[in-house]
C-alpha cells in the first residue's frame, strides 16, 4: 500500500522486512518510515538513512515529504531494544548517534525541498528529526514532547541549534526543563509547526501533497536559494553542538538516572537492579 492510498506510479521497498517506503509522484517524493509506539531502533535509523540519502538524489522530485507512520511520526530512539541488548548504554549512544545522522543528512540537504507531515505525536529525537525539515505540517490534535529528561537524558539530534532558532532561548529551557507536552496548536503559535491541518487523516495527507507538487511545481530554485540563506547559521553551528550534545549524552547514558528510568519504562515500575554498563564506545 503506498504513501496515504494516493500514489501508484512506482514504489521502492528498503530493505528486506524494513517498514520504510518510498514512492514518487508529480515531482514529490513520499518517504514513510511507520515503525511500533514509534520507536526507532539502531537497524532502523540506518535504513532510514539509507533511504533518505536515495530519495534526495531521486531526479525526477523535487520536494521530499517526511511522513513517519500513521500513529506516531517518530518518538525517537527505541528504549526496549536498549534495555533488552547486551549493553544497555553503549546500545543507546548507538542509538542516538543513528538518529543523528538522520538529522544531518535533512539539515545538509541543499537540492530538495523537505517537508514534515506529522500523522500522529511525536517525541523527543522524533520532534528534532521533524524540525530538521524546512517546512512542518501536522494533523491537528496531536501533541508534541521535545523533551528528553524524563528519560534521564540531556538530548540529542541537534536539539540545541533547532530549538533556540526556532522558539528562542527562554521557550527552549521551558520546553527541554519541563518537559511538559504541547498541543498541535501551541507549537504552531510559538512556531514549532508551520500549520496544524485537517484532523482526518485522508483529508490531512491529501492537504500535504496538494501543497508539496505546487511547491516543486513553481520557481523551485529560488525556493532552495532562500533555503540555502535561512539554513546557513544552522550548518554553521552544527559540528560544534553535535560534540557538545554528544559528551553530555554519554554521560547521562552513564548515569543512573537513565538506567532507572529506562527500566521503569520498560519494565512498567520504578526502578530496577540492573548494574550501570561503563561507555566505552565512540560509534
Amino acid at each position: 500500500m503506498t504513501t496515504c492510498g494516493t500514489l501508484q506510479q512506482w514504489m521502492r521497498q528498503l530493505p528486506e522486512n524494513s517498514e520504510i517506503h518510498y514512492d514518487a509522484k508529480n515531482l514529490v517524493g513520499h518517504l514513510s518510515f511507520p515503525v511500533y509506539n514509534g520507536s526507532m531502533d539502531l537497524l532502523h535509523c540506518q535504513r532510514l538513512l539509507a533511504a533518505y540519502e536515495d530519495a534526495v538524489k531521486d531526479p525526477e522530485t523535487r520536494v521530499v515529504i517526511l511522513w513517519g507512520g500513521a500513529d506516531f511520526f517518530s518518538n525517537g530512539i527505541d528504549l526496549n531494544s536498549i534495555h533488552h541488548g547486551y549493553n544497555p548504554a553503549i546500545q543507546a549512544y548507538k542509538n542516538l548517534k543513528a538518529m543523528n545522522r538522520v538529522v544531518q543528512a535533512i539539515l545538509e540537504t541543499s537540492n530538495k525541498l523537505v517537508l514534515a507531515a506529522l500523522q500522529g505525536p511525536a517525541a523527543a529525537g522524533g520532534v528534532m528529526l521533524a524540525l530538521a525539515a524546512d517546512l512542518r505540517y501536522a494533523r491537528d490534535g496531536i501533541v508534541l514532547n521535545p523533551s528528553y529528561v524524563n528519560m534521564g537524558l540531556s538530548g540529542s539530534e541537534y536539539w540545541s541549534i533547532l530549538l533556540p532558532s526556532l522558539v528562542g532561548y527562554g521557550r527552549t529551557q521551558q520546553l527541554i526543563y519541563e518537559a511538559t507536552p504541547i498541543s498541535c496548536r501551541q507549537a504552531v503559535d510559538w512556531g514549532l509547526l508551520h500549520e496544524a491541518l485537517n484532523r482526518d487523516p485522508a483529508a490531512f495527507c491529501q492537504e500535504v501533497t496538494r501543497r508539496a507538487e505546487h511547491l516543486a511545481r513553481g520557481n523551485i530554485e529560488a525556493r532552495l536559494c532562500a533555503k540555502s540563506v535561512l539554513k546557513a547559521p544552522l550548518i554553521s553551528a552544527m559540528k560544534e553542538q553535535v560534540r557538545l550534545e554528544l559528551e553530555a549524552m554519554k554521560q547521562c547514558c552513564n548515569h543512573a538516572e537513565f538506567e532507572q528510568s529506562r527500566s521503569g519504562f520498560v519494565m512498567k515500575t520504578g526502578s530496577s537492579p540492573l548494574p550501570l554498563a561503563a561507555m566505552e564506545c565512540d560509534d
